[in-house]
């Protein structure tokens, strides 16, 4: 955060990244009584994502009142929480650079957004404010420690009224300001995808044909009690293929989160009941997903872990008994915040790369390499972010090509691929930088296959934005770096079967192996929430973990 000229004196400058949050604010703004909240604003960005200027929401507590933003489609809107959000917004885009004065009064009976002295328009309140601990933040929402919504630009003269304000009143707190600010120019996008290919909407993908799937563990909440599933690992290991999971009978991310593993000996159509790999018996830590790694007889795991909800994050390792099938804990291997997002790739210095995601400081993209084949130390290398990233939640993947790495990661705040590069092994990176490549905001996974072609697993296609379906694989010709080809794994609605099937199901957290000619996809599977009760972080991710099966002579590109 900096300061630059304001509509009188300086104003606050937000980079995308940061936030303010208004001390006793709580205590000060009661749920149901009338109040005005009036603020200059001078967006550098607009479109694409959503900008909060105001809120008290923390979202992952079900605590949602009220806020307002720039959104996507480059307007101002009023969200106000009515047992469903009600919306009121402007019908003019504002403009970059240049400052607007932006008022919300709550009264009794209706909300009411203003834009420049005028109202642009109001919406009833059929039922009253909930009562919330939440406090005011300015420039986005701090939801339980996570910061969302993040705006980029200026703001200034936040002025507070405990009351209703006439008409005439509203009006008067405007006044034209003809200074602006200088918006740098947004970067070209890096290239992944060629353009030179098009790339169809959802509905124009082509389908892989010949894909075998299956189920590894239904939602089977009224049977085991277990309500989060999420991010599906895979590892064949001598001639047993094996599947883990984060699980949790609580809500996502919380100290009740277990790491959860299962085995299958028929190639994944048949699956052995889930045990438990660690349940983080200490006092308020939890244990979640992560990957494997088979080399030289031996077979590991390597999980996120952390203290409260999301706290003190690192990764743990664990070494299986072949004799009696537990897993050996190897204790704490990673430090510093890093959750594992893909199994350990091995590059020509000898050294192993696993890429992930550094909870915390904006959640950076991030890397641990091995030091030769000891896989219990590990240096934790933290991928810069691009000026124009902001905030993110980096879950990344790689794919190697003799020195050089290529790291693709989620951004978060929009459907974009994040593309950053090193050229000496993954000791020093390109900042992560927007690319011309759409990708839900999820859990990416890449690789190379034995044809020399690289793959992205996850949901690319035009026009989609963050939609987490159908589950797609982009890939490259052979011996290429830019995606040229993407296929449909399945769409949301899968009549046929078996798994779940949704107009609204997400597909996602894909995690992917090669064996005996078959890529192997486990992927999360929502089913769309019928049914599913609770609130707060219970509602999160209450997912089947699902199996696809796709013949490696099927993904070619032209």
């Amino acid at each position: 955060m900096k300061t630059a000229d304001g509509v009188q004196d300086r104003s606050l400058v937000f980079d995308g990244r940061s936030l303010l949050t208004v001390k006793d604010s709580a205590q000060r703004i009661t749920g149901n009584q009338p109040f005005t909240l009036a603020i200059w604003v001078n967006p550098y960005k607009i479109g694409k994502t959503q900008q909060m200027i105001a809120a008290r929401h923390q979202y992952s507590l079900d605590q949602r009142n009220w806020g307002w933003m720039i959104d996507k489609d480059k307007r101002f809107r009023l969200y106000v929480w009515q047992g469903k959000w009600v919306t009121v917004d402007c019908d003019k885009a504002p403009e970059p650079g240049h400052w607007h004065l932006v008022a919300v009064q709550l009264r009794s009976d209706a909300a009411e957004l203003w834009v420049n002295g005028e109202i642009a328009g109001s919406v009833p309140l059929k039922q009253p404010l909930r009562p919330t601990s939440t406090m005011l933040t300015f420039a986005g929402v701090n939801d339980d420690g996570h910061i969302r919504q993040n705006f980029r630009g200026a703001l200034d003269q936040a002025t507070w009224f405990d009351r209703e304000l006439t008409s005439a009143e509203m009006k008067d707190l405007y006044h034209p300001v003809t200074a602006t600010h200088d918006v740098p120019a947004p970067a070209k996008p890096v290239s992944l995808w060629d353009e030179t290919s098009t790339l169809p909407t959802a509905a124009e993908l082509p389908q892989i044909t010949g894909v075998r799937f299956g189920v590894i563990k239904p939602y089977e909440f009224s049977k085991d009690g277990y309500r989060f599933l999420h991010g599906v690992a895979l590892g064949f290991h001598q001639g047993r293929l094996y599947a883990s999971f984060g699980h949790n009978q609580g809500g996502e991310n919380t100290d009740t989160e277990q790491a959860r593993v299962c085995h299958s000996d028929d190639d994944g159509q048949t699956w052995s009941e889930v045990t438990t790999m660690d349940s983080g018996d200490e006092p308020g830590i939890g244990v979640s997903h992560g990957v494997f790694h088979s080399h030289g007889g031996k077979f590991w795991a390597f999980h996120g872990a952390y203290s409260g909800t999301m706290q003190n994050v690192h990764t743990r390792a664990y070494l299986l008994d072949q004799t009696t099938g537990t897993w050996t804990p190897k204790g704490t291997v990673i430090e510093g915040g890093f959750w594992p997002m893909q199994q350990p790739i091995r590059m020509n210095d000898g050294n192993w790369i696993m890429s992930g995601l550094r909870v915390g400081n904006g959640n950076p993209a991030a890397v641990a390499i091995s030091h030769g084949d000891d896989f219990t130390d590990w240096d934790l290398i933290v991928i810069p972010q691009g000026e124009e990233i902001g905030n993110m939640w980096g879950e990344a993947t790689v794919f190697v090509d003799g020195a050089t790495v290529v790291n693709l990661s989620r951004f978060g705040a929009e459907a974009t691929a994040l593309r950053a590069t090193s050229d000496d092994y993954g000791r020093t990176w390109t900042a992560s930088r927007p690319s011309n490549l759409p990708m839900a905001t999820s859990k990416p996974y890449t690789g190379t296959l034995s044809t020399g072609q690289h793959y992205l697993v996850g949901t690319t296609a035009a026009n989609n934005g963050g939609r987490r379906s159908p589950l797609t694989i982009a890939v490259t010709r052979p011996n290429e770096t830019l995606f040229s080809k993407v296929f449909v794994i399945r769409h949301a609605v899968f009549s046929d079967g078996p798994g779940e099937s949704h107009p609204k199901a997400k597909l996602s957290y894909p995690y992917a192996i090669e064996h005996a000619g078959n890529l192997y996809v486990g992927y999360s599977n929502s089913g769309g929430g019928v049914g599913r009760v609770g609130s707060g972080r219970e509602l999160w991710n209450n997912n089947s973990a699902e199996l696809a099966v796709i013949p490696i002579k099927s993904l070619t590109a032209p």
